[in-house]
């Protein structure tokens, strides 16, 4: 099967036919005359994608001005740095709810803006949990002197969470809620929001560890969040793993940690 087929197959791409005037035209209109173009679902997740690129943008622009401040400055500007990462590190692990959403949406009045409505919904969990972990760093007085090795301290236990059931349950929880079962109900906005703040709690139970260690790392730290979006990355679209893969993946964690302590 070519690419165009499997694109097809899959829903990513439909045959399109250009509309005429009269409708029996239309129906004896023969398939080598339908052009292939993107479904219209798989164009709203493309958006969704593209604002991650933004905040990817974003994020590298800000490591060069910010250099390796540890600190977290105003609640104003930490929050809006920390929507910027959670965009780029989190929304591209979160297209497959987007895709199946607008799939699912499609057709009802609204639907790209209650796509729209679930992703900033998801967004949005990852702030309150950012702002809990503000709060939580600023009541502690951070940074310590000793910051670097709590950094590491907590990417290790990141490392050591990633096998444990509450993750694997959370993760198990974030593909199932990629494949929808059943009709929305009739309020499309509020299911949107619903399905946003699900997948944003089921997000929390698998990555939510290695985010804190990321803020004790430093956000302006562009490298540690490209290593650690591709970890959730992992968590979120890779095939199910065995028990054996998932501890390979967690000493990995622990050894980067105990490299971060030593180059600290």
């Amino acid at each position: 099967m070519d690419g165009g087929r499997l694109f097809t197959a899959i829903g990513l791409v439909r045959l399109a036919r250009p509309g005429g005037f009269c409708p029996a035209c239309r129906v004896l209109m023969k398939a080598r005359d339908a052009r292939p173009e993107l479904a219209k679902p798989t164009v709203a997740a493309l958006v969704v994608l593209a604002v991650a690129g933004v905040a990817w943008a974003a994020m590298v622009h800000h490591s060069r001005m910010a250099g390796m401040d540890m600190g977290l400055g105003p609640i104003e500007s930490f929050a809006v740095t920390w929507v910027v990462m959670m965009a780029a590190m989190m929304l591209p692990s979160a297209i497959p709810v987007v895709l199946e959403f607008a799939r699912t949406a499609e057709g009802r009045r609204g639907w790209p803006v209650a796509t729209g409505v679930l992703a900033v919904t998801y967004l949005g969990v990852w702030l309150i949990f950012g702002v809990v972990c503000y709060a939580i760093y600023t009541a502690a007085r951070m940074p310590w002197p000793n910051q670097a090795m709590v950094a590491g301290l907590a990417l290790a236990l990141a490392g050591i969470y990633s096998v444990s059931p509450i993750k694997r349950a959370s993760q198990a929880r974030c593909r199932a809620l990629c494949a929808l079962h059943g009709p929305l109900p009739f309020n499309l906005m509020r299911s949107a929001a619903v399905v946003g703040a699900r997948y944003g709690l089921s997000c929390l139970g698998c990555s939510a560890a290695l985010m804190v260690a990321m803020v004790l790392i430093g956000m302006s730290s562009l490298w540690w969040g490209v290593i650690l979006g591709i970890v959730v990355l992992t968590y979120k679209l890779a095939p199910p793993l065995r028990l054996r893969y998932e501890l390979v993946l967690s000493l990995a964690l622990v050894a980067l940690a105990v490299a971060y302590i030593k180059m600290a």
